[in-house]
């Protein structure tokens, strides 16, 4: 079965990303259950950092608080594929970070605008990946529905050979 190159994978995430306006942003709640919602990323950084607007009293940001620990799932339904990102969740209140990631659009959620105290970010680390992507087929043939994995490896990522560990 062909898999896909490092390269290929790379480029069919950023692809995916591009493509995919809003993904679901996972926490965990008070009694260790998976807490879902829907959120809007920015554009992510090259390693597939990923940044997110967020009010400090907000129920995603206490449990961030408690549990740095986070997945971020996109799905793509113009090429039937999905990537599910596994990390580590930072608050962060930098001003100059808040300035950059900020939504003109965004005042009637935030009126005080990047710089008031009712507006923080949190950045998300990814560790580990895995995809699948029908339109690049990253699952290799035959089909056998096995996702793409990368991880991270030093500054960059490699494949994770073994999609049983994903």
């Amino acid at each position: 079965m062909q898999r896909m190159t490092l390269d290929e994978a790379l480029a069919t995430l950023r692809r995916m990303l591009k493509e995919s306006e809003y993904c679901f942003f996972l926490t965990h709640g008070e009694g260790g259950e998976i807490q879902a919602r829907l959120m809007q990323p920015f554009s992510p950084e090259p390693d597939f950092t990923l940044w997110f607007g967020a009010a400090p009293n907000s129920r995603k940001v206490q449990e961030v608080k408690k549990n740095a620990n986070g997945t971020i799932s996109i799905m793509n339904p113009k090429n039937a594929g999905y990537a599910s990102f596994v990390g580590a969740l930072t608050i962060v209140n930098d001003p100059d970070k808040k300035a950059h990631y900020w939504r003109a659009d965004w005042t009637d959620l935030y009126p005080g605008g990047p710089d008031a105290d009712d507006y923080v970010l949190i950045k998300f680390t990814p560790s580990r990946i895995e995809m699948m992507d029908f339109f690049n087929e990253t699952q290799g043939r035959p089909y056998a529905l096995k996702p793409v994995g990368l991880e991270k490896s030093g500054s960059g990522w490699r494949l994770i050979e073994d999609v049983s560990k994903l």
